[in-house]
């Protein structure tokens, strides 16, 4: 059976948590989970406020700091171990474990459809998707950083506010005319359609409870039950709505008890006033993408001009003649058919670019890479180059990691019908990885996803090998700013450097008018962020991979710590 490790600040009945375990508690009770619980005492940042919550009613385990098992410690809390070679991380990733594992104990288990339309509730990445976002990061963020000060300020917290904006909008559903013609909808009386025709919000997602509505609510609870006077329940008269109804479903009101027990604040006294947010649904990806008239596009003086800015920089841009580790030989006669992108399900056309690529990755992998090292494959999909290494390495331990379920059952498949006893799986987001490792590997991780990783790999001193993709896509998230470097800072804007990465995104068919201009701008985002890592003392190699017809996106980038280039075969 699966095991989820929580952290929790102290250990009795009257328990003070993280607001990840509450949530997570919460889901166990709600979905009536029969999931082994593994609690970790952990030390309290005090700059993040805790819950009290009531664990007499739970059966659990306590571990040890010293007790917490490989995968446990590989991963940001909570997150489960699903087997001696698998875990998953993240609170939505998690959640939507639990759920599932009921789910597939009992087929018409009530908790079923809390995954929503095809289970796709919160399935996508937090870097992607701004649901997802606000569920994990900004609503956690919230009541992580929710005290007294906050209660003493007239303004409602800003998710809060939120979310009274996307309840004011339309819900978005699939095949909606169908569904809202049916008389099974028309039974359910459960959604009302506005003025346009467009259909009102019932719950978060749409007609019914999904996972997303739970995290919500426990989250909209606390928030409600402390910003608690008439002033504030005026101001989100539908989040209010919301709630309500929630608490009408029979499951949540069983569940209650299990909620953090609050204490109450007297703010009879203070007039509360709606902050400035933009009134937009939160459940969308990229809003861009959904407002394409709305869409700026990058406009050719607007690059010209940051050439002309990033030319005054006055820096070298000249890539090596050759990608490094170029000299190691790596005989594909000797590889195992499911090692190789045929084995993988590639298609026939893709085989042998595929496997060029895989080559110019792996061979500065082998050339640095010594017994006993781990070895992270970064947003590693079906496991092709992650695999290739292990198999090629079998003193290392190789981690593949991938916020995709499927692709990681497709890697599990192979790795089984190789025999492969070096192979770890995390399925989880970049940023819930905190194990330590020695090599970090990404083959064209999408936009900032290649940042994250020479993020990563700086912060635990471990080379990278990187080549990157989607240039198109980098923008600022949470976690990293653009540009990436001091030198690019001082002298070229965000919005700058964004016309570029769009351009660098440019690169067509050799004949292409933008095809060159397009790969200066890369050879710039790249360059930008060799001078990032070395900023912290890393010597980086930038050439581009042989032969360089094998992708469009064809730069690699590998980092090598200063303290590591004493080894003989640098």
């Amino acid at each position: 059976m699966s095991e989820v490790y929580l952290a929790v600040y102290s250990i009795a009945d009257l328990c003070l948590a993280p607001i990840e375990t509450i949530i997570t508690l919460f889901i166990i009770k709600y979905c009536k989970s029969s999931i082994n619980i593994k609690l970790i005492a952990t030390k309290q940042d005090l700059t993040e406020r805790a819950y009290i919550i009531n664990l007499s009613n739970f059966a659990y385990e306590i571990i040890n700091v010293n007790e917490i098992p490989y995968y446990a410690s590989l991963c940001e809390l909570p997150n489960i171990i699903i087997n001696k070679n698998s875990c998953v991380a993240g609170l939505c990733t998690v959640l939507r474990q639990i759920v599932k594992d009921v789910s597939a104990e009992q087929s018409m288990h009530y908790c079923n459809k809390l995954l929503g339309f095809k289970g796709s509730c919160l399935m996508a990445c937090s870097e992607a998707s701004i649901w997802t976002k606000f569920c994990e990061v900004d609503l956690i963020l919230t009541l992580k950083s929710l005290d007294k000060k906050d209660l003493d300020r007239p303004e409602l917290p800003i998710s809060l506010a939120r979310f009274e904006c996307h309840m004011s909008q339309p819900v978005k559903l699939h095949n909606l005319y169908k569904y809202t013609m049916c008389k099974k909808f028309a039974a359910l009386n459960i959604a009302k359609q506005d003025e346009t025709g467009l259909l009102e919000h019932t719950y978060a997602e749409g007609t019914f409870i999904t996972l997303a509505d739970i995290i919500i609510f426990v989250c909209m609870h606390i928030l409600l039950n402390t910003f608690s006077n008439e002033t504030i329940l005026k101001l989100v008269p539908l989040t209010v709505k919301w709630y309500n109804r929630m608490l009408t479903d029979e499951f949540i009101i069983k569940c209650l008890n299990y909620l953090p027990l609050l204490k109450s604040h007297n703010l009879n006294m203070l007039e509360y006033t709606f902050p400035a947010v933009v009134n937009e649904s939160l459940y969308k990806s990229d809003p861009k993408r959904y407002k394409p008239r709305n869409c700026v596009y990058t406009k050719q003086e607007d690059i010209e001009h940051s050439l002309e800015l990033v030319e005054d920089i006055n820096i070298s841009m000249k890539l090596d003649a050759e990608p490094f580790g170029t000299e190691i030989n790596l005989d594909w006669s000797d590889v195992p058919f499911d090692a190789t992108p045929e084995g993988g399900s590639l298609p026939p056309a893709r085989l042998q670019r595929k496997q060029e690529q895989l080559q110019n990755l792996c061979k500065p992998v082998l050339k640095l890479a010594k017994a006993g090292d781990v070895i992270v494959d970064f947003c590693s999909g079906s496991g092709h180059l992650g695999i290739l290494i292990a198999y090629l390495l079998p003193g290392c331990t190789i981690i593949l990691l991938e916020n995709k379920e499927e692709s990681l059952n497709r890697a599990k498949k192979r790795v089984q019908r190789l025999k492969l006893s070096n192979i770890k799986f995390c399925q989880c987001n970049l940023d819930y990885f905190k194990g330590d490792f020695d090599i970090g590997t990404s083959l064209h991780a999408c936009g900032l996803a290649t940042d994250l990783v020479i993020q990563c790999c700086i912060r635990k001193n471990a080379i990278f090998v990187s080549c990157p993709c989607c240039y198109g896509s980098l923008q600022d998230c949470h976690q990293l700013t653009y540009p990436r470097s001091d030198i690019f800072k001082k002298r070229i804007s965000n919005k700058e450097y964004s016309f570029l990465s769009h351009a660098a995104d440019q690169t067509h068919e050799e004949l292409n008018i933008k095809t060159k201009q397009g790969y200066r701008c890369m050879t710039i985002v790249d360059t930008d962020r060799k001078l990032f890592a070395e900023q912290f003392g890393y010597k980086v190699y930038f050439a581009k991979l042989v032969p360089e017809t094998c992708t469009l996106k064809n730069h690699l980038l590998v980092g090598i710590p200063k303290d590591k280039l004493a080894n003989d075969n640098v």
